[in-house]
Parts: structure tokens; C-alpha cells; sequence
């Protein structure tokens, strides 16, 4: 009878452990989950291999929130639509960006969130979306993947046949140029040598050619002052005989006024020349 009120008494202390354990369970689950909570978008371009629902969304390392959904763009198979849930205190700035973050080796892999400035002002919803959508870069792996590739097509592009073919006559000029110079070494040895004559030559001709620039820059000089001194002399030869001239054509203008009045005169008179042009005396009978 005794062993089995300690085996009662037993049962029922596990019980009651067990009752407890699980009531702190439900309270922790219950507080965490009174946590309050924003919904995000974002859309990522590349393959999400390793990503899972629940998955954790971090912003620079730290644990900011879950990954709610994953799904393929109706509208694009290439793109991915991710649904997060962050909590609602993290300031979500219009500088967020998402990328995807691989941890090592392990393959998991978790949505990354960093600011790329300093601003404060909050992403808001976009008139066509039903939450904030974040924008995307490509992560680390899938940006050198596209480098490699691009690298890959660059030297493809160069290694062409038509490339081949351009340098196979390049080596072909060049052994041309190679075999002509060895034919010609001589002559070029001798060109060297008289390359210092030459420079020197050519610098003596430049000094000569300023100096004769001096010169033509001197006489135009000396030109220009010997056109200022002839123009004030033909001002002063003007100043001078211009008003004689101007009296003399007036007079030679009066004489020739009176000679062609005595012209007229004796073509109607011709008697003038025997009693001048005063008027003849009056005859008997005649009145003034």
C-alpha cells in the first residue's frame, strides 16, 4: 500500500513538472509572438537556392524578422517575391536595400538588410503594391558569377578568329619591319650618328628663324611710325594749301562767269567791241 502512494505521489510531481514546463513554453511563445510586426516586399532577381520560409531577415547582422513567403513573379519567372515580416521598430528607410547573404559553407543562406545613407525617411507603400517594397542588389556569388561570364564572353571576343587572324599579320609586319632593319643597320647606325648634327642644325635654323622674326617685327614697327609721320605731314600740306586752292578756283570761276557774259554780249551786239557795252547817247527826239 505504501508503494503505491510513492508511486501516485511520483506521477503526480511529474505531472505538475510537466504542467509547468509547458505553461513557460506557451507564456515565451506567446509573449514572442505579441511582438508587433510590418510586411515588406522585395524581389530578387536571381536564384533564392537555400532560402526557406522562416528564415531569418537580419539588418546589419542583427535578427530584424522572418521571411513569411517565397514565390515565382507571375509576370517575370526570372523574379522571385519575397514577403517579409520585420518587426516594427526598424526603421525601413527609403536607403534599405535587401540582398541575400550565404553563411559559409553550410549553405544556408538569409536576406540581408543595409542602409546606403544616413536618411531617416521611412520607404512607404508604392500606389501599385499592397506593402513597402524594398529594392534588391545582387548578392556577392551571383554578381561574380555575371563578372566571370562577362569576362568569359571578353575573352572569347578577343581570342576570335577574326582576332587570330588580324595577329598572325601583325607577327608577320613586325618580322617584315625586324628583317629590315637588320638589312639596313648600317645606314641606321650611320643616321644616329649624324642625328646630333642634325638637332643641332635644326636649332641653330629656329634661333635664326626668331631673329629674322625680331627683324620683321622691328621694321613693322619702324613702318607704322613712318605712316603716322607722313599722315601728319599730308594733314599739314592740306591744312595749308586747301584754302588757297579753294580762293583760287573762285576766282578762275568769275572770270570765266564774265568771259562767257561777254561772249554772249557780243554774239548779240557785235558793236560792243568798237563802243564797249555802256549804252549809245540819245538822238534828237529820242527820250530816255
Amino acid at each position: 500500500m505504501e508503494a503505491k502512494s510513492n508511486y501516485m505521489l511520483v506521477g503526480l510531481s511529474v505531472l505538475i513538472l510537466g504542467s509547468a514546463l509547458l505553461s513557460l513554453s506557451l507564456w515565451l511563445s506567446v509573449s514572442y509572438d505579441q511582438k508587433s510586426y510590418k510586411t515588406y516586399l522585395t524581389y530578387i532577381d536571381e536564384p533564392v537556392a537555400g532560402l526557406t520560409e522562416e528564415s531569418s531577415v537580419k539588418y546589419n547582422g542583427v535578427r530584424v524578422g522572418i521571411v513569411d513567403s517565397i514565390q515565382l513573379d507571375q509576370h517575370n519567372p526570372e523574379r522571385v517575391i519575397l514577403v517579409l515580416r520585420i518587426e516594427d521598430d526598424v526603421p525601413i528607410t527609403e536607403s534599405t536595400v535587401a540582398t541575400l547573404v550565404s553563411q559559409g559553407i553550410t549553405g544556408n543562406v538569409y536576406l540581408g538588410l543595409t542602409a546606403t545613407t544616413p536618411t531617416l525617411k521611412l520607404l512607404k507603400k508604392p500606389p501599385n503594391a499592397p506593402y513597402p517594397v524594398i529594392p534588391s542588389k545582387p548578392s556577392f556569388f551571383h554578381q561574380l558569377e555575371t563578372d566571370v561570364r562577362e569576362m568569359t564572353a571578353d575573352v572569347k571576343r578577343i581570342f576570335s578568329e577574326e582576332n587570330a587572324q588580324n595577329l598572325e599579320k601583325t607577327l608577320k609586319n613586325l618580322e617584315a619591319l625586324s628583317k629590315v632593319f637588320a638589312d639596313n643597320n648600317a645606314s641606321i647606325d650611320e643616321t644616329l650618328k649624324e642625328l646630333p648634327k642634325v638637332v643641332k642644325d635644326l636649332r641653330s635654323s629656329i634661333r635664326k628663324f626668331d631673329d629674322m622674326a625680331d627683324s620683321v617685327s622691328t621694321s613693322g614697327k619702324q613702318f607704322t611710325v613712318t605712316m603716322k609721320a607722313g599722315k601728319n605731314s599730308i594733314d599739314q600740306i592740306s591744312q595749308q594749301t586747301l584754302p588757297s586752292m579753294t580762293e583760287l578756283m573762285r576766282k578762275l570761276n568769275d572770270v570765266a562767269a564774265n568771259l562767257e557774259k561777254i561772249s554772249e554780249d557780243m554774239r548779240q551786239n557785235p558793236s560792243v567791241l568798237l563802243r564797249g557795252t555802256a549804252p549809245p547817247k540819245l538822238g534828237p527826239g529820242e527820250h530816255p
